[in-house]
């Protein structure tokens, strides 16, 4: 039973046991008075008016299944000898089913679901799981008659239909996991570092232009110093002073 169908049996279970434990305490025990008394309460109402309508809900759905339900199948008819019956199970056809799958060792049979009928027809579906990227189309219709072919064998012919279903290759999905798992240990890479600068020496010429020497102004010419007189030969100097 799978997780939504057993919440659902239960919450109609307890849905059940309440709504029929509200009604059987106003006919009996001591609480007749108090439990009618509760019925004027809004919110105890509404509380009982739900419970009943989980309650005839989950009637009604068992009773579809009832009446409208497969009955199933764990063996089927293939033949009758001299007077006695020759039947297979499902399992015995699902197991052929998958032996044709792996017969080459390429693909996998995921998943196998036999429907069948006690004197009726079989109809086999198969999930395949190639090991590596292969041609659909081609081998599809190549295991589909092998089915067909290995099926006739067990079931006779009350093979009616074989339907496949490809699902996505294995190396391809484990390919796709290393290389998630891959990027997420390699470390990132640092960004390029900017190129050093030249550190060679280098003469800087300025490319203003040249000033032009400032005019430097006129001056008068100083007067030039008067010579000494010279003394006069035959005369004595300090007659003369």
């Amino acid at each position: 039973m799978s997780g939504l169908k057993r919440l659902c049996t239960v919450i109609f279970v307890l849905a059940c046991a309440f709504s029929l434990a509200a009604f059987a305490l106003t006919w009996f025990g001591p609480w007749t008075a108090e439990v009618s008394a509760l019925f004027n309460l809004e919110p105890f109402a509404i509380a009982v008016v739900a419970c009943l309508a989980v309650s005839a809900l989950g009637l009604l759905v068992l009773l579809a299944r009832a009446l409208f339900a497969r009955r199933t199948v764990r063996t089927v008819e293939i033949a009758a000898v001299d007077g006695g019956v020759i039947s297979v199970t499902r399992d015995a056809i699902a197991a052929q089913a998958s032996h044709i799958v792996e017969a080459d060792g390429t693909l996998t049979a995921a998943r196998v679901r036999v429907d069948a009928k006690a004197r009726g027809h079989v109809r086999v579906h198969v999930r395949v799981l190639p090991h590596e990227t292969v041609d659909v189309v081609a081998k599809g219709a190549e295991l589909h008659e092998d089915l067909m072919d290995g099926l006739a064998i067990v079931c006779g012919d009350k093979v009616e239909d074989v339907s496949l279903e490809f699902v996505e290759p294995e190396s391809v999905t484990l390919a796709g996991a290393d290389d998630d798992a891959e990027a997420a240990e390699t470390p990132a890479k640092p960004a390029a570092k900017a190129p050093a600068p030249d550190t060679t020496s280098e003469i800087t010429v300025s490319m203003s232009a040249p000033r032009e020497p400032e005019p430097k102004l006129e001056s008068e010419p100083e007067p030039e110093p008067e010579p000494e007189p010279e003394p006069k030969l035959g005369s004595d100097p300090e007659k003369e002073a």
